[in-house]
């Protein structure tokens, strides 16, 4: 190409000097034979150098003629205006080489094929050279050329042409391409073939061959869909069928081609169909390989009781769309049905125990999620209806095959475990303290004695080594506890800014801080708050695994020296932390156990208090051993040695696994751990790799998330939240999950996971193609090339969703974390965000603020959000497979439309901060399934009355009421199976209004806030016989008094707060026989606490707040009592002054 450059350069310049000496008119005529000359000569001399461009040795390679290509048509391109045909012709061209190029063939078609490529392409750009500059005459005269060159040696209309193109391909030896982007090849050679064949389907004479115009717009189809999948193919997915692309590809070729002969000759190849059908395979293949690809490798099993459930609503809903394909569908429904019996009772055995039928039902289980995916594109004809047919009658077999798999194992049903079977003999990892005596005696002389000045005490370790154990063993110990007034504790690493730690202390020092909406105090207020509640006594504050010196930094001026004895408890991993805080003790270096100590501390997690059999004496120490003396790693021993039979043999198995150090490679233990677990808790063990580091998890929300995502199975006899509840427990004594906060009542509020293990979680959900972490990195987002995780995870600025969400159609749950904690994230045109989430089950936008829901998403079970508007459209009944709701607005009430009442598989409706529906007729829809209700606003009793009869098994219910204007009886029936009732009225009124009488005979929790209460209102309170925990909030008693002569059977939690009004206070005999925890705060009249309380014998806990003197000595005085005179000392008294 540079000679040929070379030589029109040349001929150009000469011919501008040439016209520069013309100074006399009849000069011209020489001048320009002159120039023709120059002409002539050169096209001579360009076409010598073609002819020995063509024949020339060692140019004939595919990397030569590709090189070659590019050239002329960069050269083409940048001299002559020529028409599309022609550079797309030769790109076609290339793209042909390209996918010949690096393979095993025979080399005499090779070598004819690209000495043919490079004669067409030296011809296109001698046949631009020789005409140009050129007239319009010449210019017809090129084009014509040109047109020739395309039909007698480019397109395959001529048959030697064809030849050429036919013997290359049938050379092809090797189908595997043994070359780089050998996608894009395969990809450009398709539309080499699909450009042939639409110009196949504009000869004159194709309609006279019966049946061949038909059969080549079948090809055309097919190969169009093969296209489209293979250019969004994985590179998994496309490296596992290369082989049978290109074997398919080169087939289609070599019809396309041949499909010239049969046009010339008007006869039809038989094998044309052969080549549809085997194209229609591949394309299948494809397809559903794609899609198992995000399947995660370990599952649920209650997905297919969701399956089977959707299988007969997607019939009603689209009976039309399914209708071809109703028999495969219902003998799937019956295959699966039959599954249900092992999914209970086999999914759940220890996973050493039956490995193979466990894998079996795992396969099973992973052809729901094809089966719904087939049924969905059927619906919304996003998979041909020959491929779905291919899919279902494979399917079926696969089910019955893994069904009949499962059967033959013939596990006997007796030894089935279910989830109550699954318990672990190890105790908490926190509840006893073995070794370490000799520094919990110096901790408690630093705790207790010492300097009055305030003092940090620091204890430092790594990982698992007993740390916070230790710490709250300490804070548990009685001489600890009398010495100090206020007690506090954060928890260090599952915090992420000051305002999250001075929230943590602030709750556990029981001060409520509204932080329900994006609105809050200032964390500068936060602070002052804290701080002056510190200088009201002696105060221990427990600060948990302390980062960095940052963290300290953030708290430290709110530590206030009152010259009182006050300490600071501080455990971390890294010294520097514990020397940067240190004021007067030097910081204790926590020591691992001893051998002694290990082995006592295994048999203690493994046997309790029962006996340890002489034949582990001699294995037992040697597992020891191996956990160098690292707390946590024998803890999670002793929960694989409780798992298994008390034997010998199993113990020295667990020794050999080990390997010789595992200390500083607790993942090991970490990993038999986990494979311990029984199958169905593997998949909510790896869930917590959703949330964020160490974070500190609400349990309701997370067993919500568990039923939303399929895995908790379904049982008749137990609600999913109580089975899922069950799960956490397993989980709790299997030592993988720490319960971190409680209620009044004792019932857990929060867990959270050791760090190690959220590590774990981490990486191994990611590996099991469970869960997808998306989350910024100093400044950058972090996003995989390809998603193939079910489960995604969003941690960074919600925009960078958009531009990543066109790979997220297969995506089931998208949980979006707190990216700020100073603000609410916010979506724009969410329904338009998620139009592409089709299979979403879970969207956890708790954090998030957006304009509109989405509706389309038939899938969603479990749905939250923030919203700034006023009402929740109504076409939120389309998602009809939605169980839990969680909508907060940001304004005083939210309006729902009556729509809402058709989602009849609602178990939990949570709006706030109230809502008032749309007219709600007599004839609505019952929302049988729905077990926790908030927060509808009830104008009077009886549309009340309507509503709770529209939810009659609620068993949570917080609710707004009106009230009455004066103290009439009326009685408000709740439903029967209510345990929970949080009732509230205006607090923005002038006068409280009165209160109904409640009627709940199973209610157990009571709060009421902003009514006037009369005798009749509290009387009904003791008539609620399994009333447990009652709170009474900004209440007035009617004649300021609250006289108790019924009996609180079953009262154990009783709270009364912000009750200014309250002044006498009468409890006669027996009124509250098995109270144990009272709360006093704000009772700025209240004269005193009946002292009556010292006889309760079961009372533990009394707290005053900010209530007058004479009421807090009556406290001292009902303390006193109970030791002087009941010898109990059970009784643990707080004083708060705010």
């Amino acid at each position: 190409m540079a000679d040929f450059t070379y030589k029109v350069q040349a001929l150009f310049q000469g011919t501008a000097v040439d016209l520069k000496k013309v100074n006399k008119i009849h000069h011209i005529d020489r001048v320009t034979s002159r120039i023709q000359e120059k002409i002539r000569i050169t096209k001579l001399e360009i076409r010598d150098i073609h002819l020995v461009l063509s024949n020339k040795d060692g140019i004939d390679t595919p990397e030569f003629v590709i090189e070659f290509i590019d050239t002329v048509i960069q050269n083409l391109s940048d001299f002559v205006e020529l028409g599309d045909s022609v550079f797309k012709e030769l790109k076609l061209l290339r793209n042909f080489v390209c996918f010949v190029s690096g393979r095993s063939m025979e080399p005499k078609s090779l070598h004819a094929f690209l000495t043919h490529v490079l004669l067409v392409v030296g011809r296109a750009a001698m046949i631009v050279w020789l005409y140009f500059p050129s007239n319009d005459s010449e210019n017809q005269e090129m084009n014509d050329l040109f047109s020739d060159l395309l039909k007698m040696k480019i397109k395959p209309i001529q048959s030697g042409v064809r030849k050429i193109y036919i013997d290359v391909l049938q050379a092809v030896t090797h189908p595997i391409i043994q070359i780089e982007n050998a996608a894009d090849c395969i990809v450009g050679f398709m539309e080499t073939l699909q450009h042939n064949l639409k110009e196949l389907q504009t000869i004159s004479n194709l309609s006279q061959i019966v049946g061949l115009t038909d059969q080549i717009v079948i090809l055309q189809e097919m190969l169009d869909l093969l296209f489209d999948n293979i250019r969004c193919l994985s590179v998994q997915v496309f490296e596992f069928h290369l082989q049978d692309i290109d074997t398919v590809v080169v087939d289609s070729g070599l019809r396309v081609y041949s499909l010239h002969e049969d046009v010339a000759s008007e006869e039809v190849t038989p094998d044309l169909q052969g080549t549809i059908e085997r194209v229609k395979t591949l394309i299948y293949h494809i397809i559903r390989k794609e899609f198992q690809s995000s399947l995660p490798r370990i599952h649920g099993i209650g997905y297919v009781d969701f399956l089977l459930s959707n299988l007969k609503k997607f019939h009603d809903h689209y009976s039309n769309s399914l209708a071809h394909f109703t028999n495969e569908l219902q003998m799937i429904q019956t295959e699966l049905e039959s599954l249900q019996p092992f999914l209970r009772s086999v999914a759940l055995e220890r996973h050493n125990k039956y490995d193979k039928l466990q894998h079996s039902v795992a396969l099973v289980i992973g052809k729901a999620y094809e089966v719904e995916y087939v049924v969905d594109g059927c619906v919304s004809n996003k998979v041909p209806e020959w491929c779905i047919m291919l899919w279902l009658l494979e399917l079926i077999e696969e089910i019955r095959a893994g069904v009949a798999k499962i059967q033959s194992l013939e596990v006997d049903s007796a030894s089935h475990g279910t989830e109550d079977t699954y318990t672990s003999h190890t105790q908490r990892i926190d509840d006893d303290i073995v070794g370490f005596e000799d520094e919990i005696g110096t901790l408690r002389r630093q705790l207790t004695g010492g300097s009055k000045n305030l003092d940090i005490i620091s204890i430092v370790g790594m990982p698992g080594a007993g740390k916070t154990a230790l710490a709250n063993k300490l804070l548990l110990d009685k001489s600890v506890a009398d010495r100090f007034d206020i007690f506090a504790q954060c928890y260090m690493s599952s915090v992420h800014s000051r305002r999250e730690q001075l929230l943590s202390i602030l709750e556990t020092l029981r001060v409520s801080i509204d932080e329900s909406s994006p609105f809050g105090k200032e964390t500068s207020d936060l602070a002052a708050m804290l701080r002056q509640i510190l200088q009201t006594g002696r105060y221990l504050i427990l600060l948990d695994d302390v980062p960095n010196a940052r963290a300290w930094n953030d708290l430290e001026h709110c530590f206030c020296d009152t010259n009182n004895g006050s300490r600071i408890l501080l455990t971390t991993r890294h010294s520097n932390v514990a020397y940067y805080a240190r004021s007067i003790s030097e910081p204790l270096h926590l020591r691992m156990l001893n051998d002694g100590e290990s082995w006592t501390l295994l048999k203690k997690k493994v046997f309790g208090e029962g006996f340890c059999s002489p034949l582990f004496e001699k294995v037992g120490p040697k597992i020891v051993r191996k956990c160098g003396g690292l707390p946590l790693s024998i803890v999670f021993v002793a929960c694989i040695l409780a798992g298994m039979e008390r034997t010998e043999q199993c113990w020295k198995q667990v020794a050999r696994s080990l390997g010789t150090e595992i200390r500083c490679y607790p993942e090991n233990i970490i990993e038999q751990s986990y494979q311990n677990l029984p199958y169905h808790l593997k998949s909510c063990f790896l869930y917590f790799g959703m949330f964020s580091d160490e974070e500190e998890i609400n349990i309701s929300k997370l067993t919500l998330l568990w039923i939303g995502e399929g895995f908790v199975k379904n049982d008749e006899h137990r609600t999913l939240e109580d089975i899922a509840e069950g799960y956490l427990k397993n989980l709790v004594e299997s030592n993988l999950v720490m319960l971190a906060k409680r209620n009044c009542g004792g019932k857990v509020k929060v867990c959270r996971i050791h760090d190690i293990l959220f590590q774990f979680c981490k990486e191994r959900a990611h590996t099991e193609n469970l869960i997808q972490r998306i989350q910024r990195s100093e400044g950058d987002v972090y996003f995989p090339n390809q998603l193939g995780q079910r489960r995604l995870a969003f941690y960074a600025e919600v925009d960078d969703l958009v531009e990543w969400r066109s790979s997220c159609s297969l995506v089931s749950s998208v949980l979006v974390g707190k990216d700020n904690i100073y603000a609410f994230s916010s979506i724009a045109n969410a329904s338009d965000m998620f139009h592409d989430f089709r299979f979403l089950k879970v969207l956890d936008l708790e954090f998030t603020v957006i304009d509109s829901i989405p509706t389309n998403m038939v899938y969603l079970r479990y749905f939250a959000a923030q919203t700034s508007h006023e009402s929740i459209t109504s076409s939120i009944h389309m998602l009809w497979n939605l169980e839990t709701l969680i909508v907060n607005g940001m304004g005083e009430y939210m309006s729902v439309p009556s729509t809402i009442w058709n989602m009849v598989k609602l178990r939990h409706l949570h709006i706030s901060p109230s809502f008032t529906a749309e007219e709600l007729l007599e004839d609505s829809s019952k929302l049988n399934d729905l077990v926790t209700f908030s927060t509808p606003y009830f104008s009077c009793v009886e549309d009340a009355e309507l509503m709770l009869g529209k939810t009659p098994n609620i068993r949570e219910l917080k609710c707004k009421f009106k009230g009455l204007s004066s103290d009439q009886f009326s009685v408000l029936d709740f439903p029967t199976q209510l345990e929970v009732l949080h009732i509230f009225g205006d607090e923005h009124v002038e006068s409280l209004p009165y209160l109904v009488c409640i009627s709940a005979s199973n209610l157990k929790k009571l709060k009421v806030s902003y009514y006037i209460l009369g005798s009749q209102h509290l009387s009904s309170f003791s008539q609620l016989q399994n009333l447990q925990e009652l709170e009474l909030n900004f209440v007035e008693f009617a004649d300021e008094e609250w006289e108790v002569s019924d009996e609180f059977a079953e009262l154990k939690v009783l709270k009364i707060v912000n009750c200014s009004s309250f002044k006498e206070w009468t409890v006669y005999d027996d009124a509250f026989p098995k109270l144990e925890h009272m709360v006093l705060h704000c009772c700025q009249l209240l004269v005193e606490i009946p002292s009556w309380f010292a006889e309760v014998s079961s009372l533990k806990y009394i707290e005053v707040d900010n209530c007058n003197g004479s009421v807090v000595e009556s406290a001292r005085i009902i303390q006193r009592t109970k030791v002087e005179e009941y010898a109990n000392d059970d009784l643990e008294l707080v004083i708060k002054e705010s």
